[in-house]
């Protein structure tokens, strides 16, 4: 918390704290194994950080009812006495992160925080919280549970139905049901990020129509069902990177909006001949890491906006089912990173191979069409292409589309669209 310019007030202020002006109160790495006595009654924010506190008995803070800002992380509290914060009807930011001793949440823990927006519970070891913890919550928007030791999605979140940012990142989770998120129904952020997912239900995203942001990535997914996204009509960011995926099929084809998309680091052999048809905003697509040895022809001439492909580290085998891709490269004003051939070709770029070589495979065309699921997979074992010594000037500028480290950095890692 800053307080530049902020004037400091010593005659009302407990011994170890520091007062200022506008009711700022800041008591962190202090020692403190209790709450300081005698806290100014016109406190609006309070900041007890990396103190030794350990528990919150009931009506904890009746002496500072105005208080908006309230930051307990770092602590080494073990329990929340239902009731502690009832008197703080006008609190709306609490942090209680890092309280690694922190294991349950009573039913009644935030009783009194009607207007409460903002709850920091992450880095605890929380394995448990009671049905109707968040009922209090009903004015709750963003909700942090990440790095805890939940193991399913509790019957908690349905009563926060006005929340629009929830993060259960890197806990326990082994499972997503259809009602998991039936009543988030304000969502745009949900990040179940390192869990260890490998199933979910039909319709379990169904009612988030407004969800902007899924991160998914880093569980143990190896399919979903076809209309698994269906009703994400407004997401504009999918993450479903370092998962067990092994094809790609119609999934994506209801995510009209969608403009980034995270498939990096899967197990990918096979992409369904239009998988990508309905992605007319995509602006990203990462496909690098995986097992890919070729992909269906013109895959992604319906992606208009398409402007970073990330396709490196397939052993792409670049042969006459893959000779559409030069041709394709030659309109495409995007960026692109890593297509190069198997068989020991690092050297080469699929472009390489082919602009020459192109010429006597058979001319593929582009056509419109719409994604057909269908759960035939064939085994297509590939030849060694023949490499041709001719090197067209074109390549050169077909090579140049690559992004630097920066740019990646900032493309991958960014929330925007």
């Amino acid at each position: 918390m800053e307080n530049m310019g902020a004037e400091l007030i010593n005659s009302t202020c407990p011994g170890m704290c520091l007062c200022f002006s506008e009711g700022d109160i800041q008591c962190d790495e202090t020692g403190l194994r209790n709450l300081p006595p005698d806290l100014p009654a016109s406190a609006v924010s309070l900041n007890l950080a990396g103190n030794l506190l350990q528990v919150l008995t009931f009506n904890a803070f009746t002496s500072v009812p105005l208080l908006e800002i309230l930051c307990l992380s770092h602590n080494s509290l073990t329990f929340l006495y239902p009731g502690s914060f009832i008197a703080l009807i006008n609190l709306r930011e609490l942090n209680l992160s890092k309280n690694t001793r922190l294991t349950y949440l009573h039913a009644y823990t935030f009783r009194g925080l009607l207007h409460l927006l903002s709850l920091d519970l992450s880095h605890c070891n929380i394995f448990e919280i009671h049905p109707l913890v968040f009922s209090p919550l009903l004015s709750l928007e963003n909700l942090d549970l990440g790095f805890n030791k939940m193991r399913y999605i509790s019957q908690a979140f349905r009563k926060l139905q006005n929340i629009t940012s929830l993060s259960l990142e890197n806990n326990h989770i082994e499972a997503i049901g259809r009602n998991s998120f039936r009543y988030q129904q304000a969502l745009r952020d949900l990040n179940l990020r390192r869990n260890r997912i490998w199933v979910i239900q039909s319709e379990a995203f169904n009612q988030l129509k407004k969800l902007n942001v899924l991160n998914l990535g880093h569980n143990s997914i190896s399919h979903f069902p076809n209309q698994l996204f269906s009703g994400l009509i407004q997401l504009k960011i999918l993450h479903l990177e370092a998962n067990k995926i092994v094809a790609i099929n119609c999934s994506f084809s209801r995510l009209t909006n969608l403009k980034k998309l995270h498939l990096n680091n899967n197990q990918i052999t096979h992409i369904t001949p239009h998988a990508f048809s309905s992605l007319k905003h995509v602006q990203l697509l990462h496909l690098s890491k995986n097992n890919l040895t070729s992909m269906p022809g013109y895959l992604f001439s319906s992606m208009p906006k398409l402007r970073f492909l990330f396709l490196s580290f397939n052993p792409w085998s670049c042969d006459c089912s893959m000779s559409w891709i030069a041709r394709w490269l030659v309109s495409y004003d995007g960026m692109i990173q890593g297509v190069h051939c198997m068989y020991g070709l690092s050297h080469w770029s699929a472009t390489d191979v082919y602009t020459k070589n192109g010429a006597v495979c058979p001319q593929e065309r582009f056509k419109e069409g719409e994604c057909v699921e269908t759960t035939e997979y064939t085994d297509n074992i590939r030849e060694k292409p023949e490499i041709s010594d001719y090197y067209s000037e074109r390549n050169k500028l077909i090579l140049s589309k690559t992004c630097t480290i920066m740019e990646l950095n900032l493309l991958l890692n960014s929330k925007e669209p």
